[in-house]
């Protein structure tokens, strides 16, 4: 392996980077260790590629920076220096490489992607927030309030919800969720900007001091795009700020992420802002994904998801051939979405059950980005065809892009909505994580008829974690339970249960009479040898009235687990189940 010093090739600390570090590369495609002074890096835009990113802003191509493109056994050792980007840009993208490193490394912008406010006083449906200029530089342009981002691009601030986080506690405002969403701005100097909201009784949850984030962009770019690579290595990076997604993995195999931390930069005067949307989120991957040792604060979506992207069949073209829909707009027009020799399965849309499958022989885009043929090798039988040639009725996703799932050591600090999303029918381990999730701490989906983002789970451990009273503290889509089984099924059957065979034991759950587990459509199910206990920190906003709530789920155990403390909700709520052994 060579090694290759940076400062000994003229590249040195406080210079723009990009373009000698793509040169550089270029001509060390391979075996190659590349190590970088400590120090300033800047890194720009001087690049452009068409990519499809899932769950992003469909765009013609996007802004690149470091870009390895058919790259194999390299290192990158940033040596602990900063990595400066700027304007809408994607930081890293990795595409058709395979065992790369990336270690060693702050990633930020000098003009963040996301902001925050301070609030100085709340009125009647109004709220006065104290924007810092140095911290988050922004102007009044006409009757909004706009960031500036660097590269002279400004970017209006969101006419949609913003997340308000307790001053003292750094934690979601208990209760709020998407509460704010603001109608207008007025400014009344010195950088306080007054802001009427579209529900006024949002005023009433807020609270002088308390941090509201603002988000000003749109989800254009990831932090770190892999495409099509295998066995990449992210270890000992930190995320200040990031446009969308942070790290985003698609159609690629072998992923480690390793003490990789979405944290703000205090030492800029951020309170709690750096990602716009999920931490990393993972789709259409296969192999192993592992996920240890890091740590979320402050994001504005969830810091994990893992799942895959299911399209429908629209009309059936020969005995072979099938024409497909992409049905969410931010995921389409996908290059790799399926390849000859690739597994298919064929889903009811209506209860989520499986009809069949086929091998793909070849998958052909249309002009139209959300639309595909899929040319299976064997005829598909006649009963299926006709199934198929029902508009919207089955779904198709692919299992082959399916990877198993390893969490754990993590510390899930309080961002917007749940903490891990897992949606996959490999081995999924969770264990031994820290979850201070505003929203459900870990849910378990699966969807064919919503998002898109289907996975039959099949085998889920969830063991030794701790689940704090700050979990299921807000509301937001899927929050039925600290833990929430919680698939997309429009009718659901107990005899035929979607998700199987997920195991919880050993953790730890802190509630404020909130349900510690919902599962709806799961069979096989345990919970057992977990420790409950009352926090006295909060009530409960939720109207439910049971710890454990099972909706047309069979083949339950629960047993042995330690209830603490005086609960004011019930134990044990069943709904159409079957066979359940057990109960708190």
């Amino acid at each position: 392996m060579k090694t290759i010093d940076l400062a000994s090739r003229g590249i040195l600390p406080g210079s723009n980077i990009t373009r000698a570090l793509y040169d550089l590369v270029e001509e060390n495609p391979q075996d190659t260790t590349i190590y970088f002074a400590p120090g300033d890096y800047y890194v720009t835009p001087e690049f452009a590629h068409d990519y499809r990113l899932s769950n992003t802003t469909v765009l013609p191509e996007r802004k690149l920076g470091i870009w390895l493109r058919n790259k194999r056994n390299l290192v990158f050792d940033f040596g602990m220096s900063t990595l400066h980007f700027s304007g809408h840009m994607q930081p890293f993208t990795l595409d058709h490489s395979e065992n790369i490193t990336l270690k060693y490394a702050v990633v930020d912008w000098d003009k963040p992607l996301v902001a925050e406010g301070i609030v100085r006083a709340v009125g009647e449906g109004t709220v006065d927030l104290y924007v810092d200029p140095a911290a988050f530089p922004h102007r009044l342009a006409g009757d909004w309030l706009e960031f500036d981002v660097g590269n002279d691009e400004w970017y209006p601030m969101g006419r949609w919800s913003h997340i308000q986080f307790d001053h003292a506690t750094r934690t979601v405002t208990r209760g709020t969720g998407d509460n704010f969403v603001p109608t207008s701005v007025e400014d009344l100097g010195e950088n306080v900007y007054r802001f009427t909201m579209k529900d006024p009784e949002a005023a009433k949850t807020m609270a002088v001091g308390n941090i509201f984030v603002l988000r000003h962009n749109e989800r254009w770019h990831a932090g770190a795009f892999i495409e099509k690579c295998k066995n990449i290595t992210l270890q000992d990076i930190t995320f200040h700020s990031c446009g969308g997604l942070g790290c985003l993995a698609q159609f690629s195999a072998d992923l480690t992420f390793t003490r990789v931390h979405f944290l703000p930069n205090r030492d800029r005067g951020r309170l709690i802002s750096n990602g716009r949307d999920d931490g990393m989120h993972i789709t259409c991957c296969s192999g192993k994904i592992t996920i240890e040792k890091c740590s979320f604060l402050g994001l504005m979506d969830d810091p994990i998801n893992v799942h895959s992207c299911c399209v429908t069949a629209e009309r059936v073209v020969d005995e072979k051939t099938i024409l497909c829909r992409y049905m969410h707009p931010q995921a389409m027009g996908f290059h790799y979405w399926a390849e000859p020799g690739d597994e298919m399965v064929f889903i009811d849309r209506r209860d989520m059950a499986p009809m069949g499958g086929g091998i793909v022989s070849d998958y052909a885009l249309a002009d139209d980005p959300a639309l595909f043929t899929l040319t299976f090798r064997d005829a598909i039988p006649a009963e299926l065809l006709a199934a198929l040639g029902t508009q919207g009725l089955v779904a198709v996703d692919n299992l082959t892009h399916t990877a198993s799932f390893t969490a754990r050591n993590n510390r899930f600090g309080s961002c917007r909505a749940r903490g891990i999303l897992v949606s996959t029918p490999k081995p999924v381990r969770i264990t031994d994580n820290y979850f201070a999730s505003s929203g459900a701490a870990i849910l378990v989906a699966g969807d064919s008829n919503y998002w898109f983002e289907s996975g039959e789970c099949h085998d889920v451990e969830i063991a030794g974690n701790v689940f704090t009273d700050a979990c299921l503290s807000s509301p937001y889509q899927f929050g039925e339970g600290m833990i929430s089984v919680c698939p997309v099924v429009p009718m659901p059957n107990t005899q035929k249960p979607f998700h199987k065979n997920i195991r919880i034991h050993d953790n730890i759950f802190d509630t404020p009479d909130v349900p510690v587990l919902y599962a709806l459509s799961c069979g096989g199910l345990t919970f057992r040898n977990n420790r409950i206990t009352k926090s006295p920190g909060a009530e409960s906003w939720l109207p439910y009235k049971h710890l454990v709530r099972l909706d047309h789920c069979r083949d339950v155990e629960i047993s042995d687990n330690a209830v603490i403390g005086p609960m004011n909700i019930a134990g044990t709520g069943l709904l159409d189940c079957d066979d359940v052994r057990g109960g708190i």
